[in-house]
């Protein structure tokens, strides 16, 4: 602690301490140990009062139990205690790094506690006063590693941001750089100095994800989650299976969430049924609905709800119940919201009446789950000629494009996917400006930057409906690692 003057008087002022009783609740947070964090925040509180970091790691914890559950009324009520929190805050050592830092945290998670609630002009004038505090703590304080983690995600994902957020970042002023972000966090998890550990796990959990959709690197997005000990730690546990779903490696991901921890100590966390619901639909198991009614029984949000449905649907169909696929499209009207791409593809295909091809849609199970060999088995023998819909003919040499770029057969990808384009790019369906998009990465990897630049574009000005924000987001990173 330090003293500092204010006229007529001598102020004690508070201190920012990341001692052993604080690190623990951090560590617990970091495992969704959440009860267990507020506990030791507590006996902090009664024994160390001049202690302010509580209100940060409070703060935490109510970032966490929103973005997670999504409950508006739980947003709601959580929100009047953020002014309090920085206030608190605002009592400490104003020559302190923790003094800004903290403040800057704070409304980093608010920013994405609003965007999950699309409060999008608060999330971004959130981001923008962040920003501000973290370039003071940059100028004032440049031996201060630690802003470098939430200053290099705020540069790299301003860096791949779509179209139809410009404004926010217009109004920020701020332009990112997802090559220039990324170095800032791994230069501090390289360099962590005497800092508490914690804060280099969030900057490792960072990182993995921004390489994973920013920089398109999935071997090594998954090298850096692989090893996490998931034993006794929840959200080491979702970090895995996720970056493992993403990155075709399905066995992995059914294991990791089927052995999650569990129990009263650790934050309820219904998506993780859904993962495991997604991942068993890819690798066909009859028992995958289970896990997507278990998430509709106990998710009070209102994204993936529309998904879930739909992928319920999908195990019917592949499994030759049209009655119960067009049930369950029913439910994907009438349940749930469409913001999210996913949701809004789903409600795009049960307001269509028109259901996937079964065989097509086996082979994007079994793909999407790494099992390529068995991917390709689905389409072997077939041509677009067995195929009766200008969708379906198009899908085909999509789906027949990505199993072939996988599975390192790149000149062959390239052929199905210029057919994919050239029969697809007038149809409002995705499979044309993914194959753009595709192509933009093969050409960048071989170092071809004209043909890269060139997809990437072509990608964007896609008239494509489904899954457009993703697509659009992937290419604008694109065009931005080619800068």
């Amino acid at each position: 602690m330090v003293l500092f003057s204010l006229p007529g008087s001598w102020v004690l002022a508070d201190g920012y301490e990341y001692n052993s009783r604080c690190t623990t609740a951090l560590e617990n947070v970091l495992a969704l140990r959440l009860d267990d964090a507020r506990k030791l925040i507590e006996q902090e509180r009664k024994e160390n009062k001049s202690n302010l970091l509580p209100y940060y790691i409070e703060n935490t914890i109510d970032f966490i139990t929103i973005y997670i559950h999504e409950e508006e009324d739980e947003f709601e009520l959580l929100e009047k205690k953020k002014e309090e929190r920085l206030a608190a805050i605002r009592r400490g050592d104003p020559d302190s790094p923790y003094y800004t830092y903290l403040q800057a945290e704070i409304h980093i998670q608010w920013a994405f506690s609003r965007l999950k609630f699309e409060e999008y002009f608060t999330a971004f004038t959130e981001i923008k006063k962040a920003y501000g505090l973290l370039s003071d703590v940059r100028k004032e304080h440049p031996d201060f590693t630690p802003a470098l983690k939430s200053m290099g995600m705020l540069h790299a994902l301003f860096g791949a941001i779509p179209d139809q957020y410009k404004w926010g970042a217009n109004m920020l002023g701020l332009s990112g750089d997802i090559d220039a972000g990324l170095k800032e966090i791994k230069y501090f998890i390289d360099r962590p100095g005497n800092y508490p550990k914690v804060l280099t796990q969030e900057a490792t959990l960072y990182y993995a994800f921004l390489v994973l959709y920013l920089q398109k690197d999935y071997d090594k997005a998954w090298s850096i989650v692989a090893n996490l000990d998931t034993r006794n730690n929840l959200l080491f546990s979702f970090c895995k299976a996720s970056v493992a779903l993403r990155t075709g490696r399905c066995d992995v991901a059914i294991q990791t969430l089927s052995n999650r921890p569990s129990g009263s100590a650790y934050l309820a966390f219904p998506y993780m049924d859904f993962m495991l619901g997604l991942a068993k639909t890819r690798r066909l198991d009859a028992d995958a609905n289970f896990y997507f009614e278990k998430f509709l029984v106990e998710f009070k949000g209102k994204n993936y709800i529309k998904e879930a449905y739909q992928k319920m649907g999908w195990n019917a169909l592949i499994r030759n119940d049209m009655t119960r696929y067009k049930f369950y499209m029913e439910r994907v009207k009438s349940r749930g919201a469409s913001v999210i791409d996913d949701d809004k593809q789903a409600l795009l295909e049960a307001e269509s009446g028109i259901s996937p091809n079964p065989v097509l849609l086996k082979s994007r199970l079994l793909f999407d789950g790494g099992y390529y060999k068995e991917a390709l088995q689905q389409l072997e023998g077939k041509s677009t000629e067995d195929f009766k819909t200008e969708k379906d003919k198009t899908e085909f040499t999509y789906r027949a494009a990505r199993i072939y770029h996988e599975s390192g057969m790149t000149d062959k990808a390239k052929g199905y996917y210029a057919t994919t384009i050239r029969n697809g790019e007038q149809l409002t369906y995705y499979f044309a400006a993914s194959a753009a998009l595709q192509l933009g990465l093969i050409f960048e990897k071989e170092g071809n930057t004209e043909k890269a630049r060139y997809y990437y574009n072509r990608c964007m000005n896609m008239n494509n409906k489904e899954y457009k924000t993703g697509l659009d987001s992937q290419a604008k990173a694109g065009l931005n690692r080619l800068k």
